[in-house]
């Protein structure tokens, strides 16, 4: 299931493995929602926002998360910087699924990602990393990060640059002699500019390897996978008004 909880439409981008749900996009109104059925075993599926959008068929323009210039992406992933829903389901019972918020490659709305009740099998009932809720922040990324980590078309803010991106700094980015699990995620990682980040969105992919805070894991309920719900924006429907605030500002 699909929710829009922002006061503007979303047009949810949807790739993976496989057949594509919905012909990989469609649009969404405010406070709308909508269930997709995605192939058995799902491998790398992923759902971001397209937001900003106007025109039809191949003729689609988008501000933010745009796959080309088509309404139904096909195959095609967003452009970033956007948000990002990823999951890969079981293939088998002895199997799980897995899934994620992550802003590795910069953000542009709120999102989170959350199996419905009554359809997982959460075997420990301590693990805040199993079946639970992921991507939930304390307040919208667009409004903490620093100036060189925001992404503007117009002179209004629609999403934020990964601080790997903003810097091409080789540790932020963790490559060069970061590439590797001990340099990326050891007890002097993350540099203070992920842990800002972290501090207002902890269970959200931030950087490589950051996987021991932002992998969530469920099973299925009498069943190989439960069902799962992607939220749009924050339950207050905030996140996506920064042309209506900028307005504002202008009077």
């Amino acid at each position: 299931m699909l929710v829009n909880k922002c006061k503007r439409n979303v047009w949810p981008g949807i790739y993976g493995q496989g057949t594509i749900p919905e012909g990989g996009g469609f649009k969404l109104s405010p406070h709308g929602e909508k269930n997709i059925t995605v192939p058995f075993s799902w491998v790398a599926g992923r759902v971001w926002p397209r937001t900003g959008c106007k025109g039809e068929g191949e003729q689609f323009f988008c501000d933010v998360g745009a796959c080309g210039t088509s309404f139904q992406c096909n195959g095609k992933t967003g452009e970033v910087p956007v948000s990002l829903a990823e999951i890969t389901l079981a293939k088998d019972s002895n199997d799980q699924d897995y899934y994620d918020i992550s802003f590795v490659d910069g953000s542009s709305i709120p999102m989170s990602m959350e199996p419905l009740p009554g359809t997982f099998d959460k075997r420990d009932p301590n693990n805040k990393y199993e079946c639970t809720k992921a991507g939930e922040c304390s307040d919208d990324l667009k409004n903490v990060v620093p100036e060189i980590m925001k992404f503007k078309k117009n002179g209004v803010t629609l999403g934020t640059y990964s601080a790997c991106s903003a810097t091409k700094n080789d540790q932020l980015c963790c490559a060069g002699q970061y590439n590797v699990p001990e340099k990326c995620r050891g007890e002097d990682f993350p540099p203070e500019y992920y842990k800002n980040l972290k501090a207002v969105c902890p269970t959200s992919y931030m950087y490589a390897y950051d996987d021991k805070t932002s992998t969530f894991t469920c099973r299925g309920k009498g069943r190989l996978s439960p069902d799962y719900k992607i939220t749009f924006c924050t339950e207050d429907g905030k996140g996506l008004d920064c042309k209506k605030s900028k307005k504002k500002r202008k009077r």
